[in-house]
């Protein structure tokens, strides 16, 4: 900032546009235009032996534009109105001819003057108000912008490393060429009903975590059959918790269908959710997903479900710093998954991406 305007900025005028003048301050600049209007008076008298009749206001015009500008409009005003009054009882003499043509000529041009330099005064000061709500308005457009950038890198690199994790875990797990393809199109595929859900749930308010479970199972049939059930409390899952566990059930919605409940025609699925508490982190809450088969055929030993889901789950879980426990009882498959609340409401915005 150049050093003239740097000057400007610390007169107590534009420290009352900026809101920066205590009132003890403000106090002290009508002091200060009194101590003007002090100066100009005994320049006056001084003057009065020399100057011609009719000058009577010859020294206050300087004092009210200097009051005006250095401490303000008001200031300036309350300036203007005591030399008027000085002027006329020290200097128009009433009582050596009372009000004439010449004296309401005078005050009428006084008044005029005054008036316009202090009118031209609150116009200066009303345009840097209006340069200073742009400046700030800028500096917030500015800090938002590099806050969204921010966030779309972030995001980025989320959806990158879930990339990654499906990738490399598909690779590991596909005997072919084709089957690696139809893996990769299925998991990407839940992973792009994710955001788009989150990209319609905008206006209408924050993306809960039903609506994300219903989204990641609704080729399963969630909401169009009884096969499925879905209980627990409103929570909003926002940002990268909607593309993991949009992930994660589309997992476990398509293992079901290969091996599991959904492979035959009687089986069900519980899905429910649920805020606890455990003893080591009384103060963090965290949130407990478990999903639950029944009616399904008996897991086998060494089934591909167990290798595949159980490493996918727990290695993409981890982007929300939760966990999983995978079992596979005679029942059907239980899996327990926790995620700390606090993951949860930042969406991972706070932490990097996990290294698969």
């Amino acid at each position: 900032m150049p050093k003239k305007i740097g000057f400007f900025r610390k007169l107590p005028a534009f420290k009352a546009v900026r809101g920066e003048l205590t009132p003890t301050k403000k106090a002290a600049s009508y002091a200060l235009a009194l101590v003007v209007f002090a100066v100009a008076l005994a320049l006056r008298f001084w003057l009065e032996p020399t100057l011609p009749q009719g000058f009577p206001f010859l020294t206050f015009f300087p004092a009210v534009v200097i009051a005006g500008f250095l401490f303000g409009v008001r200031q300036g005003a309350m300036v203007a109105v005591l030399a008027g009054f000085a002027s006329w009882y020290f200097f128009i003499s009433p009582q050596d001819g009372g009000v004439n043509s010449g004296t309401l000529t005078a005050l009428l041009l006084y008044v005029i003057v005054v008036s316009t330099d202090l009118f031209l005064l609150s116009l200066m000061m009303s345009a840097y108000r209006a340069e200073l709500i742009a400046r700030r308005d800028l500096e917030r457009m500015g800090e938002e912008r590099e806050m969204l950038t921010n966030e779309l890198d972030h995001r980025l690199k989320n959806v990158f490393a879930t990339m990654n994790a499906v990738i490399t875990l598909s690779q590991r797990h596909a005997a072919t060429s084709e089957e690696l393809a139809q893996k990769l199109k299925e998991r990407l595929n839940a992973m792009a009903r994710s955001s788009l859900l989150l990209r319609n749930a905008g206006p209408a308010g924050p993306t809960t975590l039903r609506s994300v479970v219903e989204q990641a199972l609704s080729p399963f049939g969630a909401g169009d059959t009884n096969r499925f059930t879905l209980a627990g409390p409103v929570v909003s899952a926002a940002g990268q918790t909607s593309v993991v566990l949009s992930l994660i059930l589309h997992e476990l919605g398509t293992n079901a269908a290969k091996y599991g409940a959904l492979s035959t025609g009687r089986g069900h699925i519980d899905v429910t959710w649920k805020e606890i508490f455990r003893a080591e982190t009384p103060d963090e809450p965290d949130l407990e997903i478990v999903w639950c088969e029944r009616g399904g055929p008996q897991p086998e030993t060494d089934s591909e479900r167990k290798g595949f889901g159980s490493t996918l789950i727990s290695r993409v879980i981890g982007m929300l710093n939760g966990e999983a426990q995978v079992a596979f009882p005679a029942t059907g498959a239980i899996v327990i998954m926790t995620i700390p609340m606090r993951s949860i409401a930042k969406s991972v915005n706070d932490t990097e991406p996990a290294d698969f």
